[in-house]
């Protein structure tokens, strides 16, 4: 939603976009400069008086609560919020939905919220859920859901970088617990999880059909394994897919390459992971249409305690020699020379280039600025056609990007 910062700061979280657009152009245009100069008013006091006024009217009007977004904060002062949204919802034919919570202010209306919230899962459009740790298992425990406008379903923790070490090992789920279920959702597309690695899996994998999603997100602090496993295994039309997971070396699981972890449509794949889990993935899945690749944020500091076998070499060659895709993007950050034996040398980098003659855009973000220079240097003069300038081997490159954070 947008905000309005000025002196005197007017709250107006719950005027939908449009209506905000429509106060702005009545106030720049039609009123604004009569009403500063005669009564004195600022800017922000007309847009209140506005609002005050807009809502007056949509008690009336149900066209004024439609293409609606709800914003819901949580605290320790809610003691009329169910009251208040079930007033909303009975007005509201289509919303979207952003329920937050501080995590310093867990309090008893927590449950009450979302019980509510989820009573009116008919009119979710998108629905966006930020929660800590303590509460996010109250929305999984919740019950059937009827969802039959739901595109985007966004679950996320609150406050996602604490270290591996305080995470618990499994978040426990009470015997006859009724588990969420989303049904009747043929509009939706996309899902987000932010979750932690030991979150029950059961509650994850039985939320929803897989099979018709279009776009997954599994962002920090990452996933376990057998999620993974589970999205290529079940999520068949997926045309874009984004994986953060880590700690994998912490546990004794591995991929292992499969017919059965293929995704015909799949054109975006990023992955930000340490190097055994990118390694594990690149080697064991198939992408015939890839057109976009992404790999960053890569964190595998302690290879001498944790050995990757085979190489990020090896993995990226194997990536494209089980699907012969033509890729048209490829992003690799700070991958060259990351370690002794497992990264990726400025050799095996233009091997696999090589095999990829349609690229259009090129991120190399290096390390190191001598990376940078070699790499450059490499390009060119190995490569170059002197006839057009181009390069022979890629002649449909436009973009090289090799900019990094270096230190002086």
């Amino acid at each position: 939603m947008n905000t309005i910062s000025t002196p005197k700061r007017i709250c107006i979280d719950d005027v939908p976009n449009e209506i905000l657009a429509d106060i702005f152009r009545w106030v720049s245009i039609s009123s604004a400069n009569s009403l500063s100069t005669q009564n004195g008013l600022y800017a922000s006091e007309v847009l209140s008086q506005v609002c005050s006024l807009w809502r007056k009217l949509a008690h009336g009007s149900p066209k004024l609560w439609t293409e609606l977004i709800l914003k819901v904060n949580v605290d320790t002062n809610s003691l009329n919020r169910r009251e208040s949204l079930t007033h909303w919802f009975s007005r509201s034919r289509a919303v979207d939905i952003v329920l937050t919570l501080d995590p310093f202010r867990v309090g008893m209306q927590l449950q009450s919220v979302i019980s509510t919230v989820c009573d009116h899962s008919n009119l979710w459009r998108r629905f966006r859920l930020s929660l800590p740790w303590a509460g996010i298992m109250s929305f999984f425990l919740i019950g059937t859901l009827c969802t039959p406008q739901l595109e985007e379903l966004v679950v996320e923790c609150v406050h996602s970088n604490s270290p591996a070490g305080l995470y618990p090992r499994h978040l426990a789920v009470k015997e006859g617990s009724e588990r969420t279920v989303i049904t009747d959702c043929g509009r939706l597309r996309k899902v987000c999880v932010a979750l932690l690695p030991s979150f029950p899996l059961e509650l994850l994998c039985n939320l929803l059909p897989w099979s018709g999603l279009t776009e997954v997100i599994i962002q920090k602090p990452g996933a376990h394994p057998t999620l993974i496993h589970h999205v290529f295994m079940h999520c068949k039309s997926l045309v874009r897919l984004k994986i953060w997971t880590a700690y994998w070396r912490l546990l004794d699981i591995s991929m292992e390459p499969s017919d059965e972890l293929r995704l015909e449509h799949l054109e975006s794949f990023e992955v930000e992971a340490d190097l055994r889990a990118l390694v594990h993935i690149l080697r064991s899945v198939q992408l015939p249409a890839l057109k976009s690749l992404t790999l960053s944020g890569i964190a595998n500091h302690d290879e001498e305690l944790y050995p990757v076998q085979p190489s990020l070499a090896v993995a990226l060659m194997e990536l494209g020699d089980h699907a012969h895709f033509d890729l048209v993007e490829l992003k690799i950050c700070g991958l060259l020379d990351f370690c002794k034996t497992s990264g990726l040398q400025l050799e095996d980098l233009l091997r696999f280039l090589a095999s990829h003659r349609g690229l259009t855009s090129l991120a190399l973000k290096c390390r190191r600025r001598e990376d940078a220079h070699g790499l450059l240097n490499s390009l060119s003069t190995g490569f170059l056609d002197e006839g057009n300038g181009r390069l022979a081997m890629l002649p449909k490159l436009t973009t090289i990007d090799v900019d990094g954070d270096w230190k002086e």
